[in-house]
């Protein structure tokens, strides 16, 4: 049994992923050129179709120790299960790997889990949510397989994946819902168009963008620092809000 991960509408891409759906090898009939941050061109007649490259299932990852035994971090892409983000990890160079597909979705997981706070105890081999934001912790006490490292997209093996990336992706303020193009398009990535998108590609650009977010806003503060800025806020909008009204 397959879902259709693929029926997510035109405005939601260009939003840059704000919910995703599972994968169906039917893919809807929308304009086949278009790029999910760029406008939309024509193929010339002389150009080949876009089709997706499908990937097959990857059945390494379906060993329950593959996520704390599995390489990383032996190629181009920075990463390792030590400690905490570095900022090597987090440079546009480094992130822009995820979404061209030139590194594993293991070391892709493996950032996103130390950026949300899960730390890797080498003597037990687990992933303990040490320092997992309070709400994320209560809901994923063990950190989740973003990308769907095992390729198989039946909704008995996929749905936690499916569920955790469409979380993810929703608590991107919409401010930062455009990261993609404004850190990656300078370094030439230029989105993906909708032909080509797979579940593989599209959860790697959601994690991507994320990882963005996070760099850009939650990097380098503690639990506690980030609830007093979020409390600072709350109330700096609601003088400006008391303001306003006052005018009136």
């Amino acid at each position: 049994m397959t879902y259709n991960f693929l029926a997510i509408s035109t405005v939601a891409f260009f939003s840059l992923f704000a919910t995703c759906n599972s994968f169906s090898p039917t893919i809807p009939s929308l304009s086949r050129n278009t790029r999910i941050f760029s406008t939309q061109s024509r193929m010339s007649e002389k150009e080949e179709p876009v089709k997706p490259d499908i990937l097959q299932p990857f059945l390494p990852a379906a060993d329950p120790k593959y996520a704390v035994r599995g390489q990383i971090g032996e190629g181009d892409f920075v990463v390792t299960r030590d400690g905490a983000p570095t900022q090597e990890e987090l440079t546009n160079e480094n992130i822009i790997k995820i979404v061209k597909g030139e590194c594993t979705d293991l070391e892709v997981n493996t950032l996103m889990w130390k950026c949300l706070g899960y730390r890797f105890d080498a003597d037990s081999e687990e992933w303990k949510p040490d320092e997992v934001f309070p709400n994320w912790r209560e809901k994923h006490p063990t950190p989740p397989d973003f990308i769907g490292m095992r390729r198989m997209y039946s909704k008995d093996i996929d749905e936690i994946s499916l569920r955790s990336t469409q979380a993810l992706a929703r608590s991107i303020p919409l401010e930062f819902k455009q990261s993609l193009k404004t850190h990656l398009k300078p370094l030439g990535f230029r989105g993906f168009k909708y032909a080509e998108l797979t579940p593989n590609k599209t959860r790697r650009a959601q994690t991507a963008n994320w990882l963005l977010f996070y760099r850009e806003e939650l990097f380098g503060y503690t639990v506690e620092e980030l609830k007093e800025r979020r409390e600072k806020k709350k109330r700096e909008a609601e003088e400006s809000e008391t303001e306003n009204e006052a005018e009136w």
